[in-house]
């Protein structure tokens, strides 16, 4: 089978119509039609069926069309590596940061790839874990930080960097703002913001577990934002609390929001994840990197600290 002939199906599946896909592929419609004709006379079957309005695949076009996203991907990863073994410590990566959480960890990894590899063109995104891992996996980006524990297909490998703690966001009139760290079992009872699951459900589990555990009742959770919403609404209420990490709570300055370690220290870990099956020097290169600032870059954390 040819690529072209591949791609060209791969694109009318995706759009739905002819003169749109022509257009991406930038040849003409007739060119386009030859291609599919093309392919389904080598497969011995119709891949498509077209009507006025739309075109949809027949079942051997279904079953067609993974494979076929399959090759082009592999085509695209190999004439990446062609590239990045020809120009040596050159080439370009996409990495998509944590929106929340540890921020200055992130920033010295990437500090510090770009200094060893000067030549490297660094391409960033912005996403939460499981956003940041579905881009891995479609093939958006090359890298990823996220937070652990985080469910991943076995197709993703995780390379660990640190733990770093989390800290209860609360109103700076309430009593409990008056201690240098807040016992957990304190909280019970207390009115919670906490992150929606589906920002990383397994660490989300983890963290209402531990709460839970730690309070020593069933958990109050009064509503579910992003962590900096949830950050405001501490700020709005006094009687409310949020669990953020330490990356959301240094840079951000409020009045009415003060920020407390807590006793014991919930921990939860950095990692970068990226394809086991990415053979690309560049990300070899960034993960050498991610060694380098975990062995180096150890802040001190309370002797009491838990993993979630």
């Amino acid at each position: 089978m040819e690529l072209r002939h591949l791609r060209a199906f791969v694109e009318v599946s995706d759009q739905g119509h002819f003169g749109r896909a022509a257009a991406e592929l930038r040849i003409t419609q007739p060119a386009l039609t030859q291609r599919i004709q093309a392919l389904e006379r080598e497969v011995g079957s119709s891949l498509l069926r077209r009507s006025s309005r739309e075109v949809r695949l027949t079942p051997i076009g279904e079953a067609l069309l993974p494979y076929a996203r399959s090759l082009i991907k592999l085509e695209e990863r190999a004439l990446r590596e062609l590239k990045d073994t020809v120009a040596g410590a050159s080439g370009m990566i996409r990495i998509a940061y944590m929106a929340q959480g540890d921020a200055v960890t992130q920033g010295k990894v990437i500090a510090e790839f770009r200094r060893q590899f000067p030549r490297v063109v660094v391409e960033s995104t912005t996403g939460h874990s499981n956003v940041n891992v579905g881009r891995l996996v479609a093939g958006e980006v090359d890298a990823a930080f996220v937070a652990m524990p985080i469910q991943a297909p076995d197709s993703v490998a995780l390379r660990r960097i640190r733990r770093y703690q989390l800290f209860l966001a609360l109103s700076t009139g309430h009593e409990l703002a008056r201690l240098d760290r807040v016992p957990v079992r304190a909280l019970r009872g207390e009115r919670f913001v906490l992150s929606p699951m589906h920002l990383n459900p397994a660490l989300m589990g983890a963290l209402r577990s531990w709460l839970a555990s730690r309070t020593g009742a069933k958990l109050n959770v009064v509503a579910e934002d992003p962590p900096d919403i949830a950050v405001q609404a501490v700020g709005n209420s006094r009687e409310t609390f949020a669990v953020v990490s330490d990356g959301t709570a240094q840079p951000r300055e409020m009045a009415t929001v003060t920020y407390r370690p807590l006793k014991p220290a919930p921990l939860v870990e950095l990692a970068v994840a990226y394809l086991r099956d990415d053979p690309s020097p560049v990300v070899e290169n960034l993960l050498s990197v991610v060694d380098e600032v975990a062995e180096s870059f150890r802040p001190e954390l309370p002797d009491d600290s838990e993993a979630i």
